[in-house]
């Protein structure tokens, strides 16, 4: 402890190096004097010590911490604020930090740490932060604590994080699965997948709302599609097909036809193989039989297009799909 303060820094490097090894809570107290070093590494050894050894017992410390002038050391007594029991007064001045990033975090371990009551006098005005992750923390934790009112707020965000946190976050009891719906229309794929996800979910998802999220298509709303209608064939409703068959991916319907019941989507699969679409999404179709198991009527298309007299890439991809059938002696399967 004495050589901490010795003139050579070798003895004081060897001194901290020594304490550490002996990890007794005692050294704590000499090490703080490098809070304040014009040397980075005597700075990081304090902050280490603080992290090791502070108990929560000297609010003394924390306040020294808190209004100290480099940003790092205020962000050092946010992180042990959760040791001490009464940090409100010291938590409110951080929360005003003339640093964005200290401020954000005060508010974050606030809205974290203070019991309900507390939590209730800051909601209000951490909805009204600029900081997008002010206000995510404070509809994350009033979901955490079932405070409904102040998740129904977070409908009304600027923040597709937020919109989305708020529609998962809220119960069955409280939900009104028309508000939600609105969100099907939202500017944000991610809020309108969220909503059609959290409608599926509630049971309450119509073919309107189905096709109201393909009419305005995303990859990621295309992502939600793929996932509610894996292993069924609603899909493939002449509603929705027709729209489906509008979206300019090609990997679309083949995603949908591989997670649907393999017999049953036969006869649909056939006639999408036959129909009218342009090349590239029929390779895609025929691309997707490589490898699998053929039904009947999918096969029967398949040999329709290999005997078409016109050469190109589609016919040359059914003879394909017909070689790969016959070298891994794969038959068909039946509708029965």
């Amino acid at each position: 402890m004495e050589r901490l303060s010795h003139k050579d820094v070798r003895q004081r490097r060897r001194a901290i190096r020594h304490l550490f090894e002996l990890n007794d809570p005692f050294a704590l107290s000499g090490f703080l004097q490098f809070l304040d070093s014009e040397d980075q590494w005597f700075v990081d050894q304090s902050i280490e010590a603080i992290r090791r050894w502070d108990n929560g017992e000297k609010i003394e410390l924390l306040g020294r911490l808190s209004k100290h002038k480099s940003s790092e050391i205020r962000l050092l007594s946010l992180e042990i604020a959760g040791r001490y029991e009464e940090t409100s007064q010291i938590l409110s001045k951080l929360r005003t930090d003339s640093e964005p990033e200290v401020a954000k975090r005060a508010w974050i371990v606030s809205l974290r740490q203070y019991p309900d009551n507390q939590f209730h006098e800051i909601a209000d005005e951490g909805l009204n932060s600029n900081f997008v992750n002010v206000r995510r923390a404070v509809i994350e934790s009033a979901i955490d604590r079932g405070i409904e009112q102040l998740v129904l707020k977070g409908l009304s965000d600027m923040s597709p994080v937020i919109i989305s946190k708020s529609i998962n976050g809220l119960s069955s009891e409280t939900l009104e699965i028309d508000i939600i719906r609105d969100f099907l229309v939202h500017s944000s794929p991610l809020v309108r997948s969220t909503a059609y996800r959290r409608i599926y979910s509630e049971n309450e998802l119509t073919i309107e709302d189905t096709k109201t999220i393909i009419s305005n298509h995303s990859s990621e709303t295309m992502e939600v599609v793929i996932e509610v209608f894996s292993g069924s064939l609603d899909w493939a409703s002449e509603e929705i097909l027709s729209l489906l068959k509008e979206v300019p991916s090609d990997s679309l319907i083949p995603r949908l036809i591989r997670n649907s019941p393999s017999i049953e989507v036969d006869s649909i699969r056939a006639k999408l193989l036959l129909g009218k679409c342009n090349d590239i999404r029929k390779m895609r179709y025929l691309e997707d039989l490589i490898g699998r198991n053929i039904g009947r009527e999918t096969l029967s298309s398949v040999q329709k297009i290999s005997e078409e007299i016109n050469e190109g890439p589609v016919r040359s991809m059914a003879l394909e799909v017909l070689h790969d059938r016959s070298t891994l002696g794969r038959g068909e399967k039946s509708n029965e």
